[in-house]
């Protein structure tokens, strides 16, 4: 039986009226003791037990759901409950009345939270760097104060129980395509709680995060750009606001040290500061006002920062991948084809348009196809084709479509009465094969719930513009021979190394007879080739990162879901 995840737990706020119970007078009793009222003991010696049964019935207070006074403002106060129950509420940051260094470890690793992809903000680093010299402090008030020495244990605790478990797994809604082994059970957390001070700081953080390569190198790219990162407000830029634009652009420009030359007359002033900017950047050096531009500018470090934090958590939320598969990154148009730490073949592709998107899924090739027939889903003939038939039956003709009833026989167009039809047809379009054909030539299918798959197409033009988020959700491949001789490769390889297999795999050059003759043929594959469409809006390019359009608006969703005014 698998063990129940400790369940996250939100408290109210702690400042001045947080109140710890402690225990006192006859057993089941408590009394509630203000934490800015100092309990400050007659020898260090009574220190430690004090800070226990302090630290015991705070816990047990948050836990008891029937009296909220003793509510702590801590995400996961089961697991550390669990934690302390362990060492019998002995404190864990300190020994013999002496803080241990692991607690500075602690304290510097959430102030670089940042390398990790995470924000110092949601560790209390601000609480903690004023609760830890207090605590230090020599002054005879604060070295036994035990309610002091109790709260800096706790919020220290609940900083790395927060911290490992940001690390380990995505803050992003699970969903059937990630990672379904949480980890986060009373072990995991009681594994964090010993390895943290006996481990190098290194080690730890290692230990928790997700092995993929795409996470490793955004990571060493993200350490690049913090260093020169600024986290400040700059100017926004309304790009429907033309009247106050000018000024807009140019505020913004100087913030980033650019002058303005007042000798110049202003639209010229204003195209040499764009061009100062454009080569600073790296970027194509026209002096144009474009609304990439313009985009470009409204991205501050911060927000960056936070697209990046997201992009890291999508890496997290990844199930193990295998050694070998297809993996397709939507925003950035393209496919490639893994094995183990190498890319062995990479495409450019055609992804669905915003309004009809390209499904984030998880699946394997089993099968290709050659001079398909495209039949039309029932989306785009509701959207599209029967509002066109209403209006013009010849309309199928001009497209290249046919209409075949439930038999699969070619219907008149003309002779239907397509305005008693107001959604969904008992009709079935279907478009001709090879260049007629959306589809092109061949057409790789793998099973999914949205009837999607990889193919060429009739429009190979589109593979030279830069935004290619045009298609009606399928994933349109310009090397689609390469990648077809490449899984037939790897069959006809795989199968070899299995005695047991009495199957034949299809060579190439079969599929280049096919494709001579036109023919429709359906081609299998024995050992079918996992196959990964994702949603990752940032990479890494020449150890920079580069950042690809949200084209279908998740960052921003996720953004204002997970982290809000960050």
């Amino acid at each position: 039986m698998s063990e129940k995840p400790i369940s996250t737990f939100w408290g109210i706020s702690l400042g001045i009226f947080l109140l710890l119970a402690a225990a006192a007078g006859c057993k089941g009793k408590r009394k509630h003791i203000r934490l800015d009222q100092k309990q400050v003991v007659a020898r260090p010696e009574e220190l430690k037990a004090t800070v226990s049964d302090l630290l015991e019935s705070a816990l047990e207070g948050a836990l008891d759901s029937t009296d909220r006074s003793g509510a702590l403002p801590f995400r996961n106060v089961p697991a550390m409950a669990a934690i302390y129950k362990k060492s019998e509420y002995a404190p864990l940051w300190s020994h013999d009345s002496v803080w241990l260094s692991k607690s500075d470890s602690l304290l510097a690793l959430l102030h670089n939270a940042r390398h990790y992809g995470l924000f110092p903000q949601d560790y209390s680093v601000k609480k903690l760097d004023s609760l830890l010299p207090r605590a230090r402090d020599t002054a005879r008030g604060n070295r036994l104060d035990a309610a002091l020495w109790a709260q800096t244990d706790l919020y220290l605790t609940a900083a790395l129980v927060d911290f490992a478990t940001d690390l380990k797994v995505s803050r992003l809604q699970p969903d059937s395509l990630r990672r379904r082994d949480s980890a986060l059970h009373a072990p995991f957390f009681d594994s964090v709680a010993r390895r943290f001070g006996t481990l190098p700081v290194d080690s730890f953080t290692r230990s928790l995060e997700p092995k993929h390569a795409g996470y490793h190198e955004l990571r060493a790219a993200l350490d690049s750009f913090l260093l020169k990162a600024r986290f400040r407000n700059y100017t926004a830029i309304n790009l429907k606001d033309t009247l106050h634009l000018p000024q807009q652009l140019r505020k913004r420009l100087s913030e980033d040290s650019i002058h303005y030359d007042a000798s110049l007359p202003d639209s010229l002033a204003l195209a040499t500061m764009v061009r100062q900017y454009q080569k600073r950047k790296g970027i194509k050096v026209d002096g144009r006002i474009s609304p990439e531009l313009l985009t470009r500018l409204n991205m501050s470090d911060a927000d960056k920062f936070a697209i990046i934090a997201l992009n890291m958590d999508r890496y997290k939320a990844l199930p193990e991948l295998p050694v070998e598969y297809i993996w397709v990154n939507l925003p950035s148009y393209q496919l490639q084809v893994v094995h183990g730490d190498s890319v062995t073949l990479t495409s450019k592709v055609v992804v669905g348009k915003p309004e009809t998107r390209t499904p984030v899924l998880a699946s394997a090739v089993n099968n290709m196809m050659t001079y398909p027939q495209w039949t039309i889903p029932p989306s785009i003939i509701n959207k599209d084709i029967l509002p066109a038939l209403q209006r013009d039956p010849g309309y199928l003709a001009r497209k290249g479509y046919s209409l075949l009833d439930t038999n699969r026989n070619e219907v008149d167009p003309y002779k239907v009465k397509w305005s008693k039809y107001k959604k969904g047809i008992p009709y079935k379009v279907v478009q001709g094969s090879g260049d007629d054909n959306a589809l092109g030539v061949l057409k790789f299918n793998f099973p999914n719930k949205f009837s999607v798959y990889l193919h060429d197409t009739n429009q190979r033009g589109f593979f030279s513009r830069s935004k290619r988020a045009l298609s009606h959700g399928c994933v349109r491949v310009e090397s689609w021979h390469s990648l077809a001789t490449y899984l037939l490769h790897r069959d006809s390889t795989l199968l070899a190394m299995d005695s047991a297999s009495r199957a034949k795999p299809v060579s190439v050059d079969s599929l280049d007879s096919w494709l001579a003759q036109k023919k429709r043929q359906y081609v299998p594959l024995r050992r079918p080739m996992p196959v990964f469409l994702r949603y990752f809006t940032v990479g890494r390019q020449a150890g920079r990162l580069v950042f690809y359009e949200d084209i279908y608006g998740e960052d921003r969703r996720l953004r204002q879901a997970y982290l809000t005014r960050k």
